[in-house]
């Protein structure tokens, strides 16, 4: 594992707790990506992969829209499978999902708010077809290259999110594209301080240097170039997500 990926196990590990309190854009997008899947998905009984699952914010929709026969949760960090003891039809798989053996075939495989952490989504779309049948379903929501914009533009470091286009390219060679979707949804904080501790507890702080420390001085600096640069119309902060949303069937 390297060091960004024990830096993103440790970070996401601290936000079980908070996560879903804070996590109202992934929510979202977990909603928008099961009705999707909803409109396209029709296997009885069917044997679903969901990788980069969390603390199972998509889960409990694929397990209530699909009554899956199992499903197979994957997270990076381990700790995750607290989410899902003893939940029927699922199975917890820890480990970075582009290295662990997959127990396919699946008839599905879904991914909410992850795979933008991915390096090679083509190789990533590779090891979906691999597990799945001709027809078999790929369903995807990401994060675009407009999301927190503000924190790369007033820190210099920040999430490296493929564009639309790109996201879709990636899948489009092995998988017949059923719907492709964006969206951009901006939330108001009213201050710096607000806007990071919601960073924090989603886990986004990875992105961030570990050895920076926010100082009254650099929080009170921050938060001044943020309410001149990226003002929120309904006031405070603004912050920025660009959810992406991609479905396609193995060819």
């Amino acid at each position: 594992m390297s060091d960004r990926e024990r830096l993103l196990v440790s970070r996401f590990a601290r936000a079980i707790a908070t996560y879903e309190a804070q996590a109202t854009v992934q929510r979202e997008a977990a909603d928008r990506l099961a009705d999707l899947m909803g409109a396209r998905f029709h296997v009885l009984g069917p044997r679903i992969l969901e990788i980069g699952c969390g603390t199972g914010l998509l889960t409990r929709r694929l397990l209530a829209r699909f009554a899956p026969a199992e499903l197979v949760a994957n997270d990076l960090c381990p700790d995750m499978g607290v989410c899902f003891a003893n939940v029927p039809r699922v199975r917890f798989l820890p480990g970075d999902a582009r290295a662990v053996p997959w127990p396919g075939p699946f008839d599905a495989i879904a991914s909410a708010s992850a795979v933008q952490w991915f390096d090679d989504l083509p190789a990533f779309a590779a090891q979906c077809a691999a597990a799945l049948p001709p027809g078999g379903l790929l369903a995807l929501s990401a994060f675009g290259p407009a999301t927190l914009r503000e924190v790369r533009a007033l820190t210099g470091r920040g999430l490296r999110c493929p564009d639309e286009t790109d996201f879709a390219a990636a899948f489009d060679g092995l998988f017949r594209p059923l719907a492709r979707e964006r969206a951009v949804r901006t939330l108001a904080f009213p201050d710096a301080r607000a806007a990071l501790r919601h960073l924090r507890e989603t886990g986004v702080t990875a992105t961030a240097d570990p050895s920076a420390r926010w100082t009254r001085a650099r929080l009170e600096a921050l938060d001044a170039d943020w309410r001149r640069g990226f003002p929120h119309p309904d006031g405070g902060l603004a912050l920025t997500y660009e959810p992406l949303w991609y479905l396609g069937a193995r060819r």
